[in-house]
């Protein structure tokens, strides 16, 4: 057997993209020589490979090219270079009703879609009964499938497919369509498929779903491989893209309105630090949550007349604010006197879930509603989470399982 189950290598589709109809008949025509078409690629060179009980995640955009690369491997459309190889039986659901027959009833349809697969009919008769089990579709197993909602089709054509028991099971969004208690049926069967040393390819835009159910992921975009690894680092990545896309880090104002003048306060710089047992040390690129952090500010007030307090935003890479620290409202009293000074605040077991952050320091006067000054660090703060939990904080807690005829089960504290 093969030590890997799927090898994709240097995968290129392409699409010819007409004007019109005529355009297409005056190519034909032409026999090739008069060219009417413009070439759109949707896969560009893909290679990656699955070996046997691995479950890999394909993530990007709408029209990155997933779908294309899931159809090529299901055997729907044919690529237009590279090569790819799948050892052992394969099963898909790329789309809602493949194979089905709207006017068959649901159990024809689990005979014409399973003989389609492969099975005989005999095969099919002996595995009838465990797929309408699953499917649980009740009496409208013997309806026609064009009375089902799009909820019982997926559960059908899920209940088909994974009934075969195939080496390699290809699935493109279908989670995204029925309730939850049928979802988790699903994700128990991809489960048990992988434990069992079968290979899954997993397509979603639900990052929860692919961090959870997948040993690897990639990241497609504009039809390239942009990033292949584990869930944690694609995931977080495609995340702070999608992110990026509409956020404007030069936008991170904490609602503060900024006074001008001569003679104003001013931040002279701001970083960020960990506390270890050596003393202070500058912070890694990346993080983990419950590092003790530390942000040293140096400012300086030029007059001795105004004021200052001090602020820091830690915002998401989409500018939401999901943290904001003032030193007035922890009791610090404001700062008066002319002179040159240095702030440390500290934040111990820092509590943020991965994800890319960016940290603002402010200076704000006595209404704590303008800012005198404002600056944020030069580079993003990347919290790496590898756990895979989901939730933006880790915040501290204690769990208390108690039995009434005993004592409290009391948990460690834990981030």
């Amino acid at each position: 057997m093969s030590a890997d189950a799927v090898v994709v290598k240097d995968l290129v589709k392409e699409y010819r993209i007409y004007p019109g109809s005529f355009a297409r008949l005056k190519e034909a025509l032409s026999f090739g020589r008069t060219k009417c078409h413009t070439a759109f690629r949707a896969l560009d060179g893909v290679s990656f490979s699955i070996p046997h009980g691995r479950a890999l995640g394909i993530i990007g955009e709408n029209g990155a090219g997933k779908s294309t690369l899931l159809k090529v491997l299901a055997g729907t459309t044919l690529p237009t270079s590279g090569s790819y190889a799948l050892h052992g039986s394969v099963a898909s659901l790329l789309e809602l009703g493949t194979g089905f027959h709207s006017e068959f009833t649901g159990r024809d349809n689990i005979f014409l879609a399973a003989q389609v697969l492969g099975f005989s009919l005999k095969e099919v008769k002996a595995r009838v009964d465990e797929i309408v089990a699953f499917a649980e579709l009740g009496a409208y197993i013997d309806q026609p499938v064009r009375t089902y909602s799009s909820g019982m089709v997926m559960r059908l054509g899920f209940a088909v497919a994974t009934a075969i028991d195939p080496d390699v099971l290809i699935i493109d969004e279908i989670l995204a369509v029925g309730d939850l208690y049928f979802q988790k049926k699903c994700v128990d069967r991809i489960f048990s498929f992988r434990n069992g040393g079968k290979s899954i390819l997993f397509c979603s835009h639900s990052l929860y779903d692919v961090r959870q159910i997948c040993d690897e992921v990639i990241w497609i975009r504009d039809g390239k491989v942009a990033m292949h690894g584990t869930p944690a680092d694609v995931t977080v990545a495609y995340a702070n893209y999608e992110r990026a896309l509409s956020a404007d880090s030069t936008r991170l104002a904490m609602g503060h309105e900024m006074l001008t003048g001569p003679g104003r306060p001013t931040l002279q710089g701001i970083r960020l630090l960990k506390e270890t047992h050596q003393g202070l040390q500058p912070l890694e690129d990346s993080i983990v949550p419950g590092v003790d952090v530390v942000v040293e500010m140096d400012f300086q007030l030029p007059t001795s007349s105004q004021p200052v307090h001090l602020g820091l935003g830690i915002f998401r890479n989409d500018n939401i604010l999901v943290i904001s620290l003032f030193s007035h409202l922890a009791g610090v009293e404001a700062v008066l006197d002319r002179g040159s000074y240095r702030c440390r605040l500290r934040m111990p077991g820092f509590p943020l879930c991965g994800g890319e952050y960016h940290v603002v320091g402010y200076l704000i006067d006595e209404t704590f509603v303008h800012a005198y000054d404002t600056r944020t660090i030069d580079r993003p703060l990347l919290v790496s989470n590898p756990e895979n939990l989901p939730g933006m904080l880790a915040c501290q807690h204690e769990f208390q399982i108690q039995r009434r005829d005993a004592a409290p089960c009391t948990s460690p504290t834990s981030p």
